[in-house]
């Protein structure tokens, strides 16, 4: 306890531990307060009017009505005496009277929890946060969970409950998920292990989405609010207005966290209610205040969220009422910060919007699952559309194959046009995930359509162009290079057909991408033909098109390719040169590595036949980390391994997948033996620069399409 400071306030949500945490801290501080320490419980005391006789019970003054403050001031005016209040959340508006006691009494301090802040001079508010948790992931070693608060508090309370029981490599990763799913609030988990006696935690995992039915049986000495879960948040709601309990109920349509527009978009009671930002953002404070909203900041920027025991409790609220418009709401909203202008689709703006995203990715995911169960399913389909970029550099597009079917079922009764562009993202969704065959399906039926809108929409005619291309590409992988050659040059005579003029903003960039990626997929069948010259031509036109187009995924693509171009006709310093482009491109772009399906999906290797993908051994990290000149004094350096998953193009391909082989323990750090530079130690009796052996594709030097297939294909290829 500071010098100075005299009135502090615990807050916290129910159930987080404010009462333990006061009665340790006051049995610790007690010793240096020569009156000692007082507890006096407020949670039966119904008005503010009756915590002064309280107060003078706990202190064993007997008094009368009439006089009473006047003797609390003059009781504690001459002693030194820790006060401690537990639940004053009800009795808020008594919080003047703790303002006038210590003012009254200079050697009073007051000690108090409350799951609202007091509002009064002096106090210092102390926020009980939650145990900590297991990241998801983490390994389920006992020993190692055991040092994580919440874990040990389970596991000593389900011993409690049942003696048998024991944290063991076979439960630990489902204590793990109980602890993370239940926040790591300390009544949550005491509640939880006490089910231990009927389920064993694997079970009792399984039926955390019905938490509030399951977690209840708290011991009879304990209040009746915390013997159960939802008894604990049912007294935290009823003690707030109705203008605040009706914005908590909305908040809980945010999937993680939330910016105060955002909170203010979907919190109004309707889109045009006269209720401007500033009363969503007083009733906000409140909630932040009453501990049930969580501040956070991100980039200087506040932002909020609800524990997922908050948002579950918030959205059965919702349920009572309102349940359709704040869902309509929290989507409208989300399609509108989704939606780029020209600024976002271009160079450095790009980058900006796709941090924007990032931001907003769990928010992003619950609007385009509400759209695609509710409707309009052609939000949907557009949402995905516009932020394709966004799930394929991030690294997160296997989320989106959840979708595929719904665009299918829905997309029956559209016009031509959105039919034809919902199977074509369920398609590439479907591709992209490991089910090339029924992607195929689905984009081969939406040809036709496409045709059939070709005089309204010139949309229509790139859109048809990309599935032709993707078709191709297709073909390519399954070794049919007629039919890709035959398919691409259909999407060539088609591109033809659009002046520079006939689209604008979003969709000519579309088209512009979708010219790239031709020349990209015509240069890997050429190259795996044989025909180098040709393969590195198609690359340099497709490269020149996605710097037109200022679009860091075909230029990272692209860059990746037209090294392997260069390295099959001997140019092995070119190739460096594009891989060191592309590295430099992809860690400003954040772009990550791609799930393995993803991969193994979208690969077409320059090579006599497909290669399994996925991670090779000598990977590199994400591109934050992997940029070109890492190793000091390497004078050229020849950065030969992958640039990290370069980023999709035209709405999913990835080229530069890697095997699926994991580096073993003990293994050279990635990228060792892709990198050679002309120190002396590194030539030949000739002075000729020798590269490392075993260095994937560059090792075996300069070659056709065809000898990059044997041994000097992508790196990781076999």
């Amino acid at each position: 306890m500071r010098e100075g400071v005299r009135l502090v306030t615990l807050t916290g949500p129910g159930g987080v531990g404010k009462s333990r945490l006061m009665v340790e801290a006051a049995r610790r501080l007690g010793p240096g307060f020569a009156d000692g320490v007082r507890f006096v419980e407020l949670a039966a005391v119904s008005a503010a009017d009756l915590v002064a006789p309280a107060i003078a019970a706990g202190l064993g003054l007997s008094t009368s009505a009439g006089q009473l403050t006047a003797d609390l001031e003059c009781y504690l005016r001459a002693r030194r005496l820790l006060l401690a209040l537990d639940n004053f959340e009800q009795v808020i508006g008594a919080a003047p009277l703790l303002g006038g006691l210590l003012a009254a009494a200079p050697g009073l301090v007051v000690l108090v929890t409350s799951r609202a802040v007091l509002r009064i001079s002096g106090e210092h508010e102390c926020p009980v946060p939650p145990l900590p948790v297991p990241p998801a992931g983490a390994a389920p070693d006992p020993e190692e969970l055991r040092r994580y608060a919440s874990v040990a508090l389970f596991a000593e309370r389900a011993h409690a409950a049942d003696p048998g029981f024991e944290l063991t490599g076979g439960n630990a990763a489902a204590v793990a998920e109980i602890c993370r799913r239940l926040d790591g609030l300390p009544l949550a988990l005491e509640l939880a292990a006490a089910r231990v006696r009927l389920l064993p935690p694997q079970a009792l995992a399984s039926r955390l989405d019905e938490r509030f039915g399951l977690l209840t049986g708290g011991a009879r000495d304990l209040p009746e609010r915390q013997q159960t879960l939802r008894n604990t948040l049912d007294w935290s709601f009823g003690l707030l207005t109705a203008g605040e309990r009706a914005l908590l109920a909305r908040l809980g349509v945010f999937a993680g966290s939330f910016s105060l527009a955002a909170a203010e978009a979907v919190g109004a009671g309707s889109p045009d209610q006269a209720q401007g930002a500033e009363p969503v953002m007083d009733t906000l404070g409140a909630l932040v205040d009453s501990s049930l909203v969580r501040p956070q900041t991100r980039r200087d920027q506040p932002r909020f969220a609800l524990l997922e025991t908050i948002r579950a409790y918030a959205l059965d609220r919702l349920r009572e009422g309102g349940w359709v418009p704040a869902h309509d709401r929290h989507a409208a909203y989300f399609l509108a910060v989704a939606e780029p202008t020209d600024a976002d689709l271009a160079g450095p703006g790009q980058l900006a919007w796709l941090d924007r995203l990032e931001a907003e990715h769990d928010n992003l995911w619950a609007a385009m699952s509400w759209l695609a169960g509710h409707g309009p399913l052609e939000q949907a389909v557009h949402l995905i559309q516009v932020t394709w970029r966004f799930w394929w550099l991030r690294g997160h597009a296997a989320e989106l194959a959840r979708l595929g079917d719904d665009f299918v079922a829905g997309s029956k009764d559209m016009l031509p046009y959105q039919h034809a562009l919902a199977l074509t993202q369920a398609g590439l969704i479907l591709v992209a995930n490991g089910d090339p065959a029924r992607g195929q399906q689905l984009l081969e039926q939406a040809l036709p359509l496409y045709r059939q809108d070709y005089d309204a929409l010139a949309v229509s005619v790139a859109m048809h162009a990309l599935v032709l291309v993707v078709l191709g590409h297709l073909a390519a992988l399954r070794r049919d290079h007629a039919a890709a050659s035959r398919l691409l040059d259909q999407g060539q005579a088609l591109l033809r057909e659009l002046r520079d003029d006939d689209l604008t903003g979003f969709d000519r960039l579309e088209q512009l991408l979708t010219a790239s990626f031709m020349d990209n997929v015509l240069g890997l069948v050429r190259l795996s033909q044989g025909d180098n010259d040709a393969a590195t031509r198609l690359f340099t036109d497709g490269l020149a098109v996605a710097r037109r187009a200022q679009d860091w995924s075909p230029l990272l693509v692209l860059l990746y390719d037209l090294a392997l171009a260069r390295r099959a006709q001997g140019d092995l310093a070119g190739a460096a040169g594009h891989l060191q482009e592309g590295l430099a491109l992809a860690a400003q772009a954040g772009d990550k590595p791609a799930p393995p399906t993803i991969s193994r999906s979208w690969r077409l290797s320059p090579g006599s036949r497909t290669t399994r993908s996925g991670p090779c051994a000598c990977s590199p990290p994400p591109a934050r980390s992997w940029t070109p000149g890492a190793a000091a004094g390497c004078t050229p350096t020849c950065h030969a391994s992958h640039p990290t998953r370069p980023s999709r193009l035209g709405g999913g391909p990835c080229w530069a997948t890697r095997r699926s082989r994991r580096p073993r323990r003990g293994a050279s750090p990635p990228g060792a033996n892709v990198r050679w530079n002309t120190h002396s130690s590194n030539r030949d009796r000739r002075g000729r620069v020798r590269p490392p052996q075993g260095a994937a594709g560059l090792a075996s030097g300069p070659g056709t399409g065809q000898d990059a297939a044997r041994g000097g294909r992508r790196p990781g290829g076999r």
